[in-house]
This record gives C-alpha cells, structure tokens and sequence, in this order.
C-alpha cells in the first residue's frame, strides 16, 4: 500500500485551503495547525511552518498500510530507512542520495472522498541534482514508472493507492506541489476563475497547463493535462 500525500507548511492555510478546494480537493481533517485534504487520488496536508520547515516549503510524504513491511521491502531494495517514534505515532524517513529526506507513516483510513474532482491527482515534484538517484529511490519505496523524458530529467511515478510523484532535474533539492489533471482542463480554468483564482492557461509543446499563484509567494503552482501525445517522452515499463 502506497499513496502520495505530501506535506505543505505554510503561514497560509486559509488560503491554502480556499485554493485546494477550489480544484478540487476535499477537506477531511481540519485541527490546530494541521488540515487534510483528499484528492481522488493522492491527499495534501498542511502544517503549520517550524523551525525545520520554513512557511512555503514542501516535504514529501507517503502513507502506507504496514510500516515494518515497508521499510523491510524499502531495505531489501536497497535504501536505508530510520524508524522513529514522535508525537503523532511512528515514521520511517528516508534520505536520497542528493541530501532530501522523505517520510512514510501509516495511512489515515477513511471513506473515498464523495466531493472531490474525480480527474484530479495529486502529483508531487522532486527538484533534484540527480533525478536518476531519485528515480531508484523511489522505485524502492513501491512506485511505479509510468513516463519519462527522452533526456532523463523526468520520471513520472504512480503510488498503487492514490497520487503522483515525479523525479525532475534542477541545481538543489527540494519538493514542489503540483497536480494532473485527467479532464477538461478549460472548464477546470473556468472554474477557478469563478471560484476567484488567476488561473492562466498555457500550451506547452507537451501539453496543456494551467498555472496558479502560489500562496506563500513562492513560484506558480501547475495543473499538468494528461499528456495525449508523448513527443520527447516514452511510456515506462513497471
């Protein structure tokens, strides 16, 4: 069991959440410094910012059934893992080979979200110096290749229970939420727009994108269309 559901620290929540409502998310947990938000495939979290986690950072985040047997599998495959016990139950972190650390927990069980966009995935961005370190580790961990570029700075990933995550090559680590979209990705502009967004609309040679503005400040947010025509990317073999 494996799902994508990365963590947001923000000073921001409210419009955090305005935001993921408004495409498509539906909200499950809201306390004190913390709020859940569940896609039809994948969920973001939110968190208030620490001393670790300045306000507009993201950290990557999966939720998984049993998480001895993740980090014995995770292990035999390759990549370390350190078990934890803090506040909130156990954790496995795991560390990539260009410094970034990812966590797994146990998954929040709870019923499919009856509100949320049934196109919309959750698709989280690892910006990373070595996208094909990152692409291993995260084959170890239990996702799937699905696409990836012809130049090697892309590797898109499926989680079997919910939510994306891509390796992609940049000069420092760090991760970047995003979503796919399996749509109409115009009547989803449309949409945002009326919700009260600046939602703009660009078509990039493999596709269509619309593009918000970040909350915290930081650099837009990007809804990806559902590639059709894969011109400088190939399909990935599992």
């Amino acid at each position: 069991m494996l799902r994508v559901t990365p963590i947001i620290f923000t000073d921001h929540a409210h419009a955090w959440a305005e935001l993921l409502e408004a495409v498509g998310l539906q909200r499950a947990v809201h306390a004190e410094g913390w709020q859940e938000f569940d896609a039809a495939s994948g969920r973001y979290r939110l968190h208030a910012p620490d001393a670790e986690h300045p306000s507009g950072t993201m950290r990557l985040a999966f939720e998984v059934g049993d998480l001895d047997e993740f980090t014995r599998r995770t292990r035999e495959a390759g990549t370390g893992v350190v078990l934890t016990e803090e506040g909130h139950g156990r954790t496995a972190t795991i560390t990539g080979p260009d410094g970034l650390s990812l966590v797994a927990t146990v998954e929040a069980t709870r019923p499919e979200p009856p509100a949320a966009d049934p196109a919309l995935r959750v698709l989280a961005l690892w910006m990373t110096p070595d996208p094909e370190g990152s692409a291993t580790t995260l084959r170890n961990i239990g996702a799937r290749p699905e696409v990836a570029s012809d130049t090697g700075g892309w590797v898109q990933f499926r989680a079997k229970n919910g939510g994306l995550v891509a390796t992609h090559s940049s000069t420092t680590p760090h991760a970047v939420p995003s979503f796919q979209y399996d749509g109409d990705i115009e009547q989803l502009r449309a949409r945002l727009l009326e919700s009260g967004l600046a939602a703009e609309l660009i078509d990039e040679s493999y596709g269509r994108t619309v593009r918000l503005r970040h909350p915290d400040g930081g650099e837009d947010l990007w809804i990806n269309e559902t590639p059709r025509d894969l011109y400088g990317y190939h399909r990935v073999d599992a």
